[in-house]
């Protein structure tokens, strides 16, 4: 799978898809696909890594490529935290909180 070249090019274009949906639209559904795909990415990024930046082991370490996982990884975690916190705002009854029910009386 990972010698098709068209593999990574797809992958680095619907991660970048995604993240503009998490800061435009944030949606958990999105959001988990992105996240997803961050770890999608990491994985296929071997031929386009670049420097390393930070070496953990003689074999390990961070590679240009990877502050792109790095920062989906952030997108995403604010794009769920966004949607817990709307969540959060609204009523049981699917209202925001103070937003009256339609038709009804607004004062004098």
């Amino acid at each position: 799978m990972l010698d098709v070249p068209v593999v990574i090019p797809l992958t680095l274009l619907a991660l970048g898809v995604g993240v503009l949906g998490c800061l435009v639209r944030p949606r958990w559904d999105v959001a988990v696909l992105t996240g997803l795909l961050s770890a999608v990415w990491s994985r296929v990024n071997g031929p386009v890594e670049g420097r390393v930046l930070h070496t953990f082991s003689h074999s390990r370490g961070f590679t240009e490529a990877d502050v792109v996982s790095v920062l989906a990884l952030l997108v995403v975690g604010s794009a769920l935290l966004r949607c817990a916190l709307r969540g959060a705002r609204r009523s049981p009854g699917g209202r925001e909180r103070g937003a009256s029910p339609a038709g009804a009386h607004q004062g004098p």
